[in-house]
């Protein structure tokens, strides 16, 4: 009769590394918290660059809607992304976003400077967290399915590779 063991992943130690180093943080820790605060920090911004880069009052309120809207998303998106691991829809849509800031900024035609490279470098910082994302996602279902850092020597993944090698 075989036991059943009850640990948890995050019960198993982390043992140093072939030069004696703990690892650091793995690809899925770094996907969800620290990315997702970036994300809502990023729409926070979104909501207030109106009044904190002191936007011209003549051009009314169209560059701020477009801002606002980018921003409700890319808040809520991180938002989301905290109260449960998301996927890979969550990076692509806040990629999305940031390369429409982009576009915004260029072909907006709001006139004034500061409104284009606010939108232009905001659109690159979301576009660059959305790529980050994406890539971190990616690493952490390969780690998974390969038998990442934290599978043990005896899971019966391993027994099973050793059986037939």
């Amino acid at each position: 009769m075989s036991a059943i063991s009850t640990r948890k992943p995050a019960d198993v130690e982390r043992r140093p590394g072939p030069i004696g180093r703990v690892p650091g943080p793995g690809a899925k820790e770094l996907h969800d918290v620290p990315l997702s605060m970036l994300m809502m920090l990023a729409g926070l911004w979104l909501f207030i660059c109106m009044w904190a880069l002191g936007y011209p009052d003549t051009l009314g309120n169209d560059p701020h809607l477009v801002e606002m809207g980018a921003g409700v998303i890319v808040f809520l998106t991180g938002l989301a992304r905290i109260s449960r691991a998301r996927g890979r829809a969550t990076d692509l849509l806040v990629l999305a976003v940031g390369v429409g800031l982009i576009l915004s900024g260029f072909f907006g035609g709001f006139g004034a400077d500061v409104i284009r490279w606010n939108q232009v470098t905001t659109g690159c910082v979301l576009a660059l967290l959305g790529l980050v994302g994406v890539m971190l996602a990616e690493r952490a279902h390969g780690a998974g399915e390969r038998g990442g850092p934290a599978t043990r020597a005896g899971s019966p993944k391993r027994r099973a590779a050793r059986r037939t090698s």
